[in-house]
């Protein structure tokens, strides 16, 4: 077969797609990946970076393997995907071992055009053992910020994805993607990849059509009530609260004030999450207040308004975040009301969030002894954990609990999962011939139930748990998810015919090692992370209190080096002019000339000018604007030549 072109790539975009071309960037990076280039895509939120994989997946003989971090963004990508008629699917710890091992064999035999796999499971044997027999064409590292310590979303596991593919070859294409890649990071998963002459494509980081605005208050309600009311006549909105208790405030809030709002986060049932998430998104509802657990999946071009009623822990989040308003490119705003004291109660999170090794140790023995595993034992799939049993075990409180996992999956010993859709596993006690009776046995309406359950779980529940989503089985039996859990307990505890487990209100949890007598960690490491995000909380209190362009100091951030004032944030809005022309030509070249032998503080500058700190204060702030002196960083109010 003939190596496919970017005219066979236009031809499956209007195919499956409907799109005639493709947005700037994307057709270079589809280029680069037709060439054989080792390619890492910089695109922002919205930015369109899953064609890039996607579109060259259609058009590609064999398989593209995505390595995807998040079970909700691989759900909703497959699902996207076989909607328009494209073949995929997915593997991670939301599906048992024989249906792994059934989509690897329909792999295998060139099923699928898409596999989207969690880099958790990279390491498994079945996986291992079926890589070989893999037609794959090109591999796509999704959310690639992950590899690097310096991303905002680091996972031990996307660091040896190299090398758990090394069994495919050097003829495999590669791409990597990302919204949100700092320098640092770049250079980090560019090494951790191996990308040796990478052919790097950036969308860039500037969104014109966003005007980014911060307020510093300490009357955040009433600055919100007054965004709000504001950015609804322009259209839908997002806020984003600190906790679940503020969006149940917050959407009463508006609710009684005319503006149909609704909560969203974690604590909710998923299938009243998906349903305002739809309804935000079809415009029923034209405003959500959420925690950052919204956000996934979502494809809503005409979002006017992003307000963060408290200030994000990094700019990569804040961007990320703020980056779903205008996606249409019609003016839009970002905006951030925080107050000073925000910063001091995000420092004091993340200390807290890093307990001390005695804690962990004490944790992770209780988190094994919960999953009833022996020292030595290997633990081969994920199971649903109740964190109230742990915290009960260790003698900590469950909070306690929850921050030691999120640090022991971040240290690589432990494979967290928080199932995007619930599931209801279970699982015969009894042969097929004795439910056949059965059936015939019940009443009608009982045994007719019966009967459909059975037909739905299929041989797989007689030999082990077997999980279905609960949605999918409330439709197919015409039930409610109350009258389910009502029935399958009669079944359970009266009939005695078989047992139930849930999963998705507890996260699943998979041990990657053998349990270890005591928890070997490197202490260093543990805790390099923790003062890792307390210099990107710097940045973005940065942001938040910069007097220059908001656009300018996000895109410098993120690695740009040309960056202009927007001439629409609130900074660029409100610079007093009169200011401005007090500024001379002379005074900016004596600042210059001080510069030109390396950084000075604002003291050793104000000595050579002889000018009062006024003055000299209106000139940075003016140089700063026009990006010709930048502040330093870590070394209190010094500036140098940008």
């Amino acid at each position: 077969m003939s190596q496919p072109t970017i005219k066979d790539a236009r031809g499956a975009l209007k195919k499956y797609w409907g799109y005639d071309d493709f947005r700037p960037g994307q057709g270079d990076a589809i280029q680069s990946v037709l060439d054989g280039e080792e390619t890492l895509v910089l695109f922002p939120t919205g930015g369109g970076k899953s064609l890039c994989y996607q579109v060259p997946a259609v058009i590609f003989e064999g398989l593209t393997i995505v390595i995807s971090p998040l079970v909700a963004l691989m759900q909703d990508q497959v699902e996207q995907l076989q909607k328009l008629g494209i073949r995929a699917t997915f593997i991670n710890s939301t599906i048992p071992g024989y249906e792994v091992e059934q989509r690897l064999v329909n792999a295998r035999n060139g099923m699928y055009k898409l596999l989207y796999i969690a880099p958790e499971r990279l390491t498994t044997d079945r996986w291992q053992a079926e890589l070989p027999n893999l037609n794959i064409d090109l591999v796509a590292v999704d959310e690639a910020h992950c590899i690097s310590e310096w991303g905002h979303d680091f996972r031990p596991s996307y660091r040896n994805i190299r090398e758990e593919l090394t069994l495919i070859g050097d003829k495999v294409r590669w791409i990597a993607l990302t919204a949100t890649a700092t320098p640092e990071v770049k250079k980090d998963l560019l090494q951790s990849l191996q990308f040796k002459e990478p052919n790097v494509i950036s969308g860039g980081f500037q969104r014109p059509n966003l005007h980014w605005w911060v307020n510093e208050t300490q009357k955040k309600k009433d600055l919100l009530i007054k965004a709000v009311k504001k950015g609804i006549k322009r259209g839908s909105g997002i806020v984003y609260a600190n906790t679940r208790k503020d969006c149940e405030y917050w959407a009463d809030f508006f609710t009684k004030k005319g503006i149909e709002t609704k909560p969203y986060h974690a604590g909710m049932v998923s299938s009243v999450r998906e349903k305002v998430q739809q309804d935000w998104i079809s415009g029923e509802v034209p405003l959500v207040v959420a925690t950052n657990a919204f956000g996934m999946g979502i494809d809503k071009p005409d979002c006017r308004f992003v307000v963060h009623y408290f200030m994000p822990l990094t700019l990569e989040a804040y961007y990320q975040e703020a980056g779903r308003a205008g996606r249409d490119g019609e003016v839009s705003y970002p905006i951030l009301i925080y107050k000073s004291s925000d910063v001091d109660l995000l420092k004091s999170r993340i200390l807290r969030s890093y307990p001390e090794y005695e804690t962990l140790n004490k944790i992770y023995m209780a988190l094994c002894d919960e999953l009833n595993l022996a020292i030595g034992s290997e633990h081969e799939g994920s199971e649903p954990v109740d964190y109230a049993a742990v915290a009960k075990r260790s003698g900590y409180s469950e909070r306690e609990v929850q921050k030691s996992a999120s640090v022991l999956q971040r240290l690589g010993v432990v494979e967290l999962t928080d199932l995007y859709r619930p599931k209801t596993g279970i699982h015969f006690l009894v042969s097929r011939s004795y439910v056949r009776d059965k059936v015939e046995e019940l009443d009608s309406k009982k045994g007719e139930f019966l009967d459909q359950l059975f037909r739905i779980y299929g041989p797989p529940s007689f030999a082990d748990f077997h999980y279905i989503e609960t949605k999918y089985l409330t439709e197919k039996l015409d039930v409610n998810v109350n009258q389910l859990r009502k029935a399958l307990r009669v079944f359970e505890n009266h009939d005695q015919i078989l047992k139930v487990k849930y999963i998705g209100e507890k996260p699943l949890v998979r041990l990657i090692e053998p349990r270890m007598p005591n928890l070997h960690i490197d202490q260093k490491k543990a805790y390099h992370y923790r003062d890792v995000l307390l210099k990107k909380l710097e940045y973005m209190d940065g942001y938040a209190t910069t007097q220059g362009c908001r656009e300018v100091y996000l895109r410098t951030y993120f690695g740009e080096t040309d960056a202009r004032p927007c001439g629409n944030c609130d900074n660029c809005k409100y610079i007093n002019t009169d200011k401005i022309d007090s500024v001379k030509s002379s005074d900016i070249r004596k600042v210059k000339e001080i510069l030109m032998s390396g950084a000075k503080d604002i003291e050793a500058i104000q000595k050579r000018v002889e000018w009062n700190r006024e003055k000299l204060k209106q000139v940075i702030e003016f140089m700063q604007r026009e990006q010709i002196v930048k502040r330093v960083e870590d070394e209190g109010e010094s500036y140098k030549l940008s």
